[in-house]
């Protein structure tokens, strides 16, 4: 059995245009779904529990957010779950945090990149977080 994917640097810095799109899809995602909780909210405290009543005359406009939204939260989950795809372990979307494998001085690290980062350029061991975040 194959253990996890081990990348170098320069790996990481090429899929860094690929990583920077995904959020960017993420940050539209997050925008469409917070517009259509507005929506929501906004026909659910003019009508109340009648907004669920077919004979409300905003009911289909109100199932048709509702499902918009199942919708975008179901792409937000699968461009989240892309990430690992690329081999990464994501541990922020917002901001965006990734680390990927890595060896430094024999040993089995985190290669750690920050979105907005133009290169990896940080490294931390396996049992520290973020704070542990350490130049190359």
């Amino acid at each position: 059995m194959a253990g996890p994917r081990i990348f170098t640097v320069e790996e990481i810095d090429a899929l860094i245009p690929e990583l920077e799109s995904k959020f960017i899809e993420l940050d539209g995602l997050r925008n469409r779904l917070r517009t259509l909780k507005i929506r929501v909210d906004a026909l659910e405290m003019i009508w109340g529990e009648q907004v669920n009543r077919d004979d409300c005359s905003d009911n289909k406009e109100y199932l048709h957010h509702i499902e918009d939204m199942k919708s975008a939260e179901d792409e937000f989950q699968k461009t989240s779950a892309s990430f690992q795809e690329f081999g990464a372990t994501v541990k922020g979307l917002n901001p965006g945090l990734l680390d990927f494998y890595g060896v430094r001085d024999g040993f089995l690290v985190y290669l750690c990149w920050r979105r907005g980062e133009s290169n990896c350029e940080y490294w931390h061991h396996i049992d520290t977080g973020f704070a542990g975040r350490q130049r190359l």
